[in-house]
């Protein structure tokens, strides 16, 4: 019986998934065992999607069983990219979905910025996690538009045979969107059947004073996960997200990240961490 046929049963552990950007994109890097280290052991997640990320020249980092990526990057001169990494469970690379007969590529805009994977725990399916990077590019090969909203859409048309296919009911999307929360496309996410998991426990948290973005201040509920620049007035900004489908939102133990659960995040990269934690 394969990964699909296999019933689960409820095993009583928690996983959890967690996105970050490690600015590997621009200069200055952290050195990148230091990067992996820290996610390591103060993240300390089973499945990690890593944005504008690298893995070692040397290879998958001890303490990670596995990783997925695109070794060329995005490009001739910019070998950074989107990596999935995962302890204690099995990941199995979906670079493409089969619907009604006809295969169909999940990174086909901007190759690189897009890693699908099938998560296994025991033996079985737990959900299939897409990790991505909304580019800041007007299109393929075009210039620097400063966000992610132009190339999200795009990029999210391309996802959408996953979610027509067997795969679809237990979906997690986590990554760097490049934008605010008021700029996320929510019609589009919503016909995915995809729930904002920060915005779905905002009352779990006090509101982010002066955060960037937000409709309304006084039930805002968003993480600080960029850090927009060093100057005291700098911008509070969530550019990071995790989303996922209706089952595993019924599974949701909770959501933490940004510089409130990570203050010292900001000495090695210009983003925070976000967490979500599922019952399995």
């Amino acid at each position: 019986m394969g990964l699909f046929g296999r019933r689960r049963k409820p095993s009583g552990r928690t996983v959890t998934i967690a996105t970050w950007n490690l600015k590997q994109a621009v200069a200055p890097r952290a050195r990148l065992d230091d990067l992996w280290s820290w996610l390591a052991t103060e993240v300390d997640p089973a499945v990690a999607v890593l944005t504008e990320a690298k893995v070692p020249k040397t290879g998958i980092p001890t303490g990670w069983d596995s990783a997925l990526w695109r070794a060329d990057g995005i490009g001739p001169r910019s070998r950074w990219g989107t990596v999935v990494g995962a302890r204690g469970v099995e990941l199995g690379a979906v670079p493409t979905v089969t619907v009604d007969g006809r295969a169909h590529d999940l990174d086909q805009s901007w190759p690189g910025v897009v890693t699908v994977a099938d998560v296994v725990a025991d033996g079985a399916r737990w959900a299939t996690i897409i990790g991505l990077y909304a580019i800041t590019r007007t299109e393929p090969g075009g210039e620097s538009c400063g966000h992610g909203r132009l190339s999200l859409p795009r990029l999210l048309d391309d996802l959408e045979p996953l979610f027509a296919s067997d795969r679809g009911d237990r979906i997690i999307l986590a990554g760097d969107l490049n934008m605010l929360p008021v700029h996320v496309p929510t019609m589009k996410l919503d016909r995915f059947g995809l729930t904002d998991l920060i915005e779905h426990t905002r009352s779990d948290r006090d509101p982010l004073e002066g955060c960037s973005g937000c409709t309304d201040a006084a039930e805002c509920g968003h993480l600080w996960t960029h850090k927009n620049g060093n100057q005291p007035g700098a911008r509070r900004q969530q550019l990071d997200y995790i989303f996922a489908t209706e089952a595993l939102v019924d599974d949701l133990v909770g959501v933490r990240g940004g510089i409130q659960s990570f203050p010292d995040a900001w000495d090695i990269s210009d983003h925070a961490p976000v967490i979500a934690e599922f019952r399995i």
